[in-house]
């Protein structure tokens, strides 16, 4: 009876095979492969969501002053210059912000985290946003 009890003692104390390991190496691995996409997901949502902001701050800015001009279309810099709006620092060295008619397109620079040449565009006509972090709007 003692034998059976040192045997079953013996198997209990030999640890996990590394076959064993492996298997639960690789189910972590792929857990944290898809965890990782999921997160970049989430981060490229995040600086879009900061490129809508920026734009449509723009968008209201232009359409103020198109009203008081006559319809005529402008630049950021010259928003800025009559006071329109007031972009920070940190948000033009990240995006370039282009008008061009009712197209609102920020494009983002070196400095931005996410990477450079990536693209958010709003329309003015539809209201909607698309481009890097985000899908079309339905």
């Amino acid at each position: 009876m003692s034998n059976i009890l040192n045997k079953n003692k013996n198997k209990l104390s030999q640890g996990f095979t590394l076959v064993e390991i492996l298997v639960v190496l690789v189910i972590v691995a792929i857990l944290a492969g898809l965890a990782f996409v999921s997160y970049r997901g989430y981060v490229d949502k995040g600086y879009g969501s900061e490129a809508q902001l920026l734009l449509k701050e723009v968008a209201g800015a232009s359409e103020m002053y198109e009203a008081m001009h006559g319809g005529q279309q402008t630049t950021l810099d010259e928003l800025e210059s009559k006071a329109f709006i007031d972009v920070s620092d940190a948000q033009k060295r990240k995006w370039k912000v282009e008008i061009s008619g009712d197209m609102f397109i920020a494009t983002s620079s070196d400095e931005m985290d996410g990477g450079a040449g990536k693209e958010v565009r709003f329309d003015r006509l539809t209201g909607e946003f698309s481009g890097y972090g985000f899908e079309a709007s339905e």
